[in-house]
């Protein structure tokens, strides 16, 4: 006859299910730590490309943004010198008889907007080139009467050119392209006219 009472075997075997419970419950619980770590880190990085992705589409948009300020801010300039050239040597329609020969009053006022506008987006050396060159243009209109190319008129042309060529030159650099300066002079070959016919 078996002497071992029934209980042992129940118990033994009660253990070993609590330990094979416990085990699985323990390897789960572990297993899930594991995965939620590796979801979470998954998660961070995927975070972290969206963010950077972010930063390369806002600097693109900015940079974008820039550039189109600062090439219409370029043109207005242009085109408004170009109405003060044209006064100045007569080729534009003569004013009326009151206004002394001087140019309409709203003559600037489009470049002056356009400053504005250069204000938000450009870098402190263009717009310190831009304020220049704005300001060179219009003191060269404030002065300039129709029909009357005198030596003031081509000084104030004079003045208006370097601070434009200077002012291209600091756009081109801020955008990432080669200037068209060094030492305060054109470079040859950069498509502006050296002093000297060189």
């Amino acid at each position: 006859m078996n002497s071992t009472p029934l209980w042992l075997p129940l118990a033994v075997a009660g253990i070993g299910l609590l330990g094979t419970i416990i085990g699985t419950v323990t390897g789960v619980l572990i297993a899930q730590r594991r995965s939620d770590r590796r979801e979470r880190e998954a998660w961070q990085r995927e975070r972290d490309r969206e963010r950077q992705l972010w930063a390369r589409e806002d600097a693109l948009r900015n940079f974008e943004q820039r550039r189109d300020t600062y090439v219409s801010f370029y043109e207005t300039l242009r085109k408004t010198v170009l109405k003060v050239y044209d006064h100045g040597m007569g080729l534009s329609a003569p004013p009326p008889e009151e206004d002394e020969g001087e140019l309409p009053f709203e003559w600037n006022q489009e470049i002056a907007q356009k400053l504005q506008h250069l204000r938000i987006f450009a870098s402190p050396q263009v717009l310190a080139a831009a304020d220049n060159a704005y300001n060179a243009c219009w003191r060269w209109g404030h002065v300039t009467r129709y029909g009357s190319d005198d030596d003031t008129f081509y000084e104030r042309q004079e003045d208006y050119n370097s601070n434009e060529l200077v002012l291209y030159d600091s756009i081109r650099r801020d955008l990432g392209m080669a200037g068209v300066l060094q030492d305060g002079r054109p470079i040859p070959g950069s498509g502006w006219a050296v002093d000297g016919g060189e």
